[in-house]
């Protein structure tokens, strides 16, 4: 037997508990259920830890998570340091780590966050790529006001250009013509556009 699989062993047996007087062949299917459980389990850790380490890391103020109909990936907007904003991704929503994350992210609109994340190719097209978030850290509520001018072009940027829906989704959410305006304040607005088809 080799070190790993002692080990997996010896953790599912604890894991299990002592074996009960007379029960041994059930305790033993459940030792190996566990077994195998926890050898899954490190595989799929070993490859979360292997995203990690590849992803670029950047700090970032949650501002909208959407999720796209087709894909059933969560569409995330941030806002960089730089005041610029960035569209990221998730994994698709429809397994256990997609559907995580964008439960997570929704509970995180108006906090600053340490964010990683990854540029994938398209199973679509090859040739292109997407940003994926795979890690959200979360350093609390950004109270830092927003000036006037960049809030704005955060919400025509988000518009794509589109002045009237970006001037209807600010009156809608209520900001004030002139003066900075807070994180969840501008979030509001975002939310209120209308939802632009991604690639």
């Amino acid at each position: 037997m080799n070190p790993r699989d002692l080990e997996l062993t010896l953790a599912a047996a604890r894991a299990v508990g002592p074996c009960p007087p007379g029960e041994e062949a059930a305790w033993t299917d459940q030792v190996r259920a566990r077994a195998v459980h926890l050898y899954t389990l490190a595989d799929t850790v070993g490859q979360d830890l292997q995203r990690l380490d590849a992803a670029k890391q950047f700090t970032a103020t949650l501002l909208t998570v959407r999720v796209e109909p087709t894909s059933t990936r969560g569409l995330l907007v941030v806002r960089n340091t730089s005041g610029e904003l960035e569209h990221l991704r998730t994994d698709r929503g429809d397994t256990d780590a997609g559907r995580a994350m964008i439960e997570r992210a929704r509970t995180l609109v108006g906090h600053r966050l340490r964010v990683y994340r990854l540029n994938e190719q398209m199973a679509s097209n090859a040739k292109l790529q997407v940003r994926t978030v795979v890690h959200l850290t979360d350093h609390g509520p950004d109270t830092d006001p927003v000036h006037e001018h960049s809030a704005k072009e955060n919400v025509l940027a988000a518009a794509e250009g589109d002045k009237e829906s970006a001037r209807r989704a600010w009156l809608e959410a209520g900001l004030p013509e002139t003066g900075s305006v807070t994180v969840r304040q501008l979030a509001e607005a975002l939310a209120r556009l209308p939802v632009a088809d991604t690639p």
